[in-house]
């Protein structure tokens, strides 16, 4: 990957500010810019990032010339810090473990952290846990991509409206889902088997993300008639590796580094369900299929618990 491109990757990376929760109901809202599961992350430690960030010189006047804004920043701040305790509690439960030294043999390579600083909207301390959580997710993908399955029924819908109803009846259970996909004719498919592996360009798609047992209704292309509704019925994490286990290595190998980076934090998606995601209102509004913050207004992803018989 060139350093440009590594740079780039680095911008959007952020370290989260923990508060670890003690005993009781968990974490309140009330200070905190967002809380997964048992842990929030600070409204203070998050305006300090944006602050930092803001007292470069310049780069407020990059922002609007890009069309962005600070919140833009804030919003990056909080969707980064919220994807750094989903990386850490798949870790854990991965057994991955990043070294210093790895942290630091990655920093040379895309420059030194200096340089890396002065490329992107964060500091030296952020910077080097930024590329902690790169190389976690990589590596995340690195294990998991090769078994990770899903089967899924899907449809086409014409409008986020026709979308959200189709995903509503899909979700009363196997029959009436039957019932909206043989309307649909050729516009579906049903008990569709996917392997990640075969075909890793989709990998970061949610549809290896999203559980099973749930319908999600997206717009899967900018046309506003690109919408698609899926059901996934079974989502395995744990499958037999396909064909030889050395081209299949030898393919997930080829994978560039940033695209590997993407299908990790996908691979999050379960964990940001099973522990719950808050944002605080002022930043906006989590999508739990972008996995990310966004802006206040701007409609969510659609997802909905589906009964599977």
């Amino acid at each position: 990957m060139s350093r440009q491109r590594a740079l780039s990757r680095v911008a959007v990376l952020v370290t989260a500010g923990l508060v670890l929760a003690g005993c009781g109901s968990g974490p309140s809202q009330a200070g905190a810019a967002a809380i997964v599961g048992p842990t929030s992350v600070t409204l203070a430690d998050a305006q300090r990032q944006v602050d930092a960030a803001l007292a470069k010189p310049g780069l407020l006047d990059q922002l609007r010339v890009q069309g962005a804004e600070p919140a833009d920043i804030s919003r990056e701040v909080v969707s980064r810090s919220v994807q750094h305790l989903l990386l850490a509690e798949a870790a854990r439960r991965e057994g991955i473990d990043v070294s210093g030294p790895q942290v630091d043999a990655e920093l040379a390579r895309q420059g030194g952290v200096q340089a890396i600083v002065d490329a992107t909207i964060y500091d030296q301390v952020t910077v080097r846990e930024a590329v902690h959580d790169q190389l976690v997710s990589q590596a995340l993908a690195r294990k998991l991509l090769p078994r990770v399955a899903v089967t899924v029924d899907l449809t086409a819908a014409t409008s986020r409206e026709d979308a959200v109803a189709k995903a509503r009846r899909m979700a009363v259970g196997p029959a009436e889902a039957a019932a909206v996909l043989a309307a649909d004719g050729s516009k579906a498919q049903r008990n569709l088997t996917l392997r990640a592996a075969l075909i890793p360009q989709s990998a970061a798609s949610f549809l290896f993300g999203t559980p099973a047992g749930t319908v999600v209704a997206a717009q899967t292309s900018p046309a506003p008639d690109g919408w698609t509704v899926v059901r996934v019925t079974a989502r395995d994490t744990a499958a037999a590796p396909v064909g030889d286990p050395r081209a299949l290595s030898n393919s997930v190998a080829q994978i560039d580094e940033a695209s590997l980076d993407d299908i990790g934090r996908r691979l999050t998606q379960p964990l940001a369900d099973e522990l719950g995601v808050r944002v605080n209102p002022r930043y906006g509004t989590w999508d739990p299929l972008r996995l990310a913050v966004l802006a206040p207004g701007t409609p969510a992803g659609v997802l909905m618990p589906a009964a599977l018989s």
